[in-house]
């Protein structure tokens, strides 16, 4: 009887340390960080090994228009697994313009996250993507503004949607200008159109040679054109930008590990070698009278 007791005590003992490892390993199971991206896909996941490491936490990346994120967030409400969407461009944004995101308590932004910037609606601005004009080393079409690509040369884009941004620089700048007439405005949106033409895709053996305007991230995932030695980027000296941005999913499984997320982008923020692994530029803070600049609000505000 002695050994059927002690046999039953130690067949308890070991459900219970059993159960006990189950519970302990399954939050670690659950453990990870799940971002919606329109520009990162699953493989990209690396890009973040070292926060994973860091944190002891997975991170899957979900790729996905920004529509399809507004309709999935829609669809599952609360019970969405995705922690936060990081998007390419201020078109994207736009296009989230009617889904919520969660907002950040204004001490954790100001005093740990001084190398973002917070826009419309609780995103962060986590770097800039500036519109580049790139020609070949030879060639004899060398603008050095954006405005003579709308009288003097003919150029092309593999990035024309993104000029949409570009454009409401444009409408913004006639509009602080007062002396700036409507008439100004149209005949340089429609000069730019009519000195268009269509991008040829180049190869190995037969590279692209066309003077083109883009964006900087694009131009480095061209791998084509990134290859090239022979061409020189031109960043205008009052260079537009578009942006890469960050927003936080109302009530993510993972809040806090979100917030450990932003803080090791604005780690990074001033890395270039970081940066441009995804084609970004530097967030610069603005310094009034110093420079170049047009709010992302006011940028958001123009696109249509």
């Amino acid at each position: 009887m002695d050994k059927i007791k002690n046999f039953l005590f130690l067949v308890v003992l070991m459900g219970s340390l059993v159960a006990c490892s189950i519970e302990e390993a399954q939050p670690l199971a659950h453990k990870k960080l799940v971002i919606a991206s329109d520009f990162l896909y699953p493989k990209d996941a690396w890009y973040f090994k070292e926060f994973a490491k860091e944190k002891k936490v997975k991170v899957e990346i979900c790729h996905m228009r920004a529509d399809s994120m507004e309709y999935r967030l829609k669809k599952d409400g609360f019970n969405t697994e995705i922690d936060l969407v990081f998007v390419h461009s201020l078109i994207s944004v736009k296009q989230l313009k009617n889904q919520a995101f969660q907002p950040i308590q204004n001490d954790f932004h100001e005093q740990k996250l001084d190398h973002l910037k917070q826009i419309d609606k609780n995103w962060f601005i986590v770097g800039r993507d500036p519109f580049i004009i790139t020609y070949l080393k030879d060639s004899l079409e060398k603008p050095t503004t954006y405005r003579e690509l709308s009288a003097d040369y003919l150029w092309a884009s593999p990035d024309l949607a993104s000029l949409e941004v570009m454009k409401a620089h444009v409408r913004y700048q006639f509009q602080q200008n007062k002396n700036a007439k409507k008439n100004g405005l149209k005949k340089w949106l429609r000069g730019l159109k009519d000195h268009r033409v269509n991008y040829q895709e180049g190869t190995k053996t037969s590279p692209n040679r066309q003077l083109l305007l883009m964006k900087y991230s694009a131009y480095f995932k061209n791998k084509e054109l990134d290859r090239s030695k022979k061409r020189v980027l031109l960043f205008p000296p009052n260079t537009y930008n578009d942006y890469f941005a960050i927003a936080i999913v109302p009530q993510a499984r993972n809040y806090e590990m979100t917030k450990s997320f932003l803080l090791f982008w604005n780690e990074k923020a001033t890395s270039n070698q970081f940066l441009r692994r995804f084609g970004i530029k530097a967030w610069n803070p603005y310094k009034k009278g110093m420079g170049f600049y047009i709010s992302p609000t006011e940028i958001l505000a123009l696109l249509s």
